[in-house]
């Protein structure tokens, strides 16, 4: 008796525990699925990673990102949007790379620890070919110069 006891107590508990699991699972995925968003991509960069996307736009296309930037420094940081050309290498005529008229932020400022930023950028090719770009972010010193900090062939999107 005290066996049939003890295997039915187990059997509740364990009943519980795939219940409460799946519950879980199933809040955390609508969770993730409650931010709508009218850009091509959603970016999350986390300034002390390289923090960087390859996006191909193709001809008479326009594409539009939202990049999340995160503060992970315990100390105000300056930081800056580029882009890298791949294909061609160098943007010919009628690609243009700005800031969205929507952005809540600029394409270059201060951010102080944990601080978050969002930046949205526009991408219109009204040339004849498909290009390849790098976008990524530069993360400097608070009274740097983003400019100071670009490698060969990134170019700050102003």
């Amino acid at each position: 008796m005290k066996k049939r006891t003890i295997i039915i107590i187990l059997l509740i508990l364990l009943s519980i525990g795939v219940i409460s699991l799946y519950s879980t699972f199933a809040y955390n995925e609508e969770s993730s699925n409650l931010d709508t968003s009218t850009a091509d991509y959603n970016l999350v960069y986390s300034l002390k990673e390289k923090s960087n996307r390859e996006v191909i736009i193709n001809s008479m296309e326009e594409k539009y990102l939202s990049i999340t930037l995160t503060n992970p420094y315990e100390s105000t940081v300056k930081y800056g949007m580029y882009y890298y050309p791949i294909t061609p290498d160098k943007l010919p005529d009628g690609v243009s790379i700005t800031l969205a008229e929507d952005s809540k932020d600029l394409l270059e400022n201060l951010i102080k620890p944990g601080q978050t930023r969002n930046v949205s950028i526009k991408i219109t090719n009204n040339s004849d070919y498909q290009v390849e770009i790098i976008i990524g972010a530069l993360v400097g010193f608070e009274n740097g110069k983003i400019e100071d900090l670009l490698q060969s062939k990134e170019v700050l999107i102003k």
